[in-house]
């Protein structure tokens, strides 16, 4: 029987910009958000609040229509924040692009999310001109020349937006229309194919961020430091929306480096940060860390992928002395967080929590999809909530299959309850998501590319186990060439770094195969890859990170 929900929280119902703006009670010409390269740049509540208006009417004024969607590709910044939630306001949908997409998955965005309009930084105009030819108009494509860069000549700036006056939002009302009605369109890893897009509500964003922040607060005062982009769940909505519904000071990065990250925690007595297990690493690993001081910090949250005990202690040991680290169990189709430890509670064990939000049911089944729910077994976590996404968008076959007859969403993550501590432990994953430094990489999106080449007629590409002291799992590749091909190597990582970001390059090298092993009814059985990679390992040949 499921581990069904035995206590409740009451939860907003209407849009997530009146949430977000209607109900503070703390200075409202505070900065709020502060660029942490240039501290001199920030935006307060009323500040925030006229600016989102503003461009509210100056997107009304491009064509915006109820449900169009609008794609951001930049790099953090605190007016990224701000475009967002006009994005919403106007009764659009937002859609974040990675900044380090090449043109060929950019052109996959667009059509996956059907973005109508674009905004995006003039350094990466290039790729998006190339991957959004045919689908998005030049006249709808906005330059976000937020630094003072020029914009090129035949666009218009993002300022052009702020021309228009101010208007109000889209207010909703009920939690029915806040649940149909959408907040963004973002990216999550397939695993039959290349990436999806996960449908975010309005409901489903102030549920998550009031289940995981408003039901236990710490008394100390909460000062924010977040390297993590902005395209993320990661941060739709804890970033974008939560300084401004708590009052609680976020400084951001443009993009993440470990020394001003460090430096920053120190200058501005950060109290509390997300992270993930890379970050982790990269701070315990660091002289750095001697250099400057985390004493301030009094709460850590860890997620994107399993953390081993030693190295949260670790840093845990760098921080104030009443500091709790804890893990976290989460997804885009989450929302993010949903099997947590609620302040003050602590862990050094390794888990990803000792509960789950309320309103919500949790259950574990078996390969065959039956329910297993029981303490000490091992099993799929499937779960349903108010956070938890409707679906895929325009994906009716992915639906089908990663949602079940009760509205379980299967989660892919093979999870286990300890029967005597009552915390989650995660063991495996069923989905075969490679995780590459707090990125999600699809073994088919590869596979697809590899599969595109005329001497290739066979691939399967799994993920080796991450080196010592990384985080960061290695793709590899089984290639089969057809026969006569003199297709090496050097020519498969070109491939993939012509055609793919940056860090789903095949690090864990290409492996020429004979034929890749399949099951009678031709599925890949990489199983037997990873089990013969393992031997690999252990007798200390073939198995080493490549360098390409």
């Amino acid at each position: 029987m499921p581990w069904l929900s035995d206590w409740s929280y009451p939860l907003p119902e209407e849009d997530l910009l009146t949430w977000t703006f209607d109900h503070c009670d703390y200075d409202k010409d505070a900065p709020i958000y502060i660029d942490l390269e240039n501290p001199t740049r920030t935006l307060s509540w009323n500040t925030s609040r006229s600016i989102v208006r503003r461009l509210i009417a100056g997107l009304r004024a491009a064509g915006i229509q109820p449900e169009d969607c609008v794609m951001i590709s930049s790099f953090n910044d605190i007016y990224y924040c701000m475009l967002f939630l006009a994005i919403v306001g106007s009764g659009g949908v937002f859609t974040g692009a990675n900044p380090a997409y090449t043109s060929f998955e950019i052109a996959h965005h667009v059509k996956t999310a059907r973005a109508k309009y674009i905004i995006v930084e003039p350094e990466l105009l290039p790729n998006i001109l190339e991957g959004s030819s045919g689908h998005v108009p030049k006249e709808n494509i906005f330059i976000f020349n937020v630094r003072g860069q020029p914009c090129p000549e035949g666009f218009k700036s993002w300022t052009w937006l702020l021309e228009h006056g101010e208007q109000d939002w889209n207010r909703l009302t009920g939690k029915d229309i806040c649940r149909k009605t959408s907040v963004a369109r973002l990216t999550t890893s397939g695993t039959t194919g290349p990436p999806k897009m996960a449908v975010q509500s309005h409901h489903n964003a102030t549920s998550w961020f009031t289940m995981v922040n408003e039901i236990s607060e710490p008394p100390w005062k909460i000062t924010n430091l977040s390297p993590l982009p902005l395209f993320h769940v990661a941060t739709v909505p804890a970033v974008h929306c939560g300084p401004l519904r708590k009052g609680h000071v976020m400084y951001l990065m443009r993009r993440f480096d470990l020394e001003p990250y460090l430096a920053a925690v120190e200058k501005y007595k950060i109290s509390l940060l997300g992270m993930v297990p890379p970050l982790v690493i990269a701070i315990i690993n660091s002289p750095l860390r001697h250099k400057y001081s985390l004493k301030s910090v009094r709460r850590v949250g860890c997620g994107a992928a399993p953390l081993d005990k030693d190295s949260g202690e670790r840093l845990k040991a760098l921080c104030a002395d009443d500091c709790t680290f804890t893990q976290v169990l989460g997804s885009t189709e989450t929302t993010g967080v949903f099997t947590l430890f609620y302040y003050p509670d602590e862990d050094d064990t390794g888990s990803v929590g000792n509960t789950w939000f309320p309103n919500s049911d949790v259950k574990l089944i078996d390969d065959e999809g039956k329910d297993v729910t029981a303490y000490d077994v091992r099993g799929e976590l499937c779960v349903r909530g108010p956070s938890i996404i409707d679906g895929y968008f325009e994906n009716d076959k992915a639906n089908r299959e990663s949602w079940d007859e009760e509205g379980y969403y299967k989660t892919g993550d093979i999870v286990y309850r300890d029967g005597k501590t009552k915390k989650f432990y995660i063991v495996d994953r069923k989905k075969e998501l490679i995780k590459v430094r707090g990125f999600q990489v699809a073994p088919p999106e590869l596979e697809g590319v590899l599969l595109g080449h005329s001497d290739i007629v066979d691939v399967a590409v799994i993920g080796l186990p991450a080196p010592k002291n990384s985080d960061a799992e290695l793709p590899r590749a089984y290639v089969v060439r057809k026969p006569g091909s003199n297709i090496n190597e050097g020519d498969v990582h070109k491939l993939i770094a012509e055609r793919l970001a940056s860090y789903k390059r095949l690090t864990g090298g290409v492996k020429f195969v004979g034929e890749v092993p399949k099951s009678a009814s031709g599925k890949i059985l990489k199983r037997v890859l990873r089990e013969e990679a393992q031997k690999e390992q252990a007798a200390g040949i073939g198995y080493m990170q490549s360098k390409l």
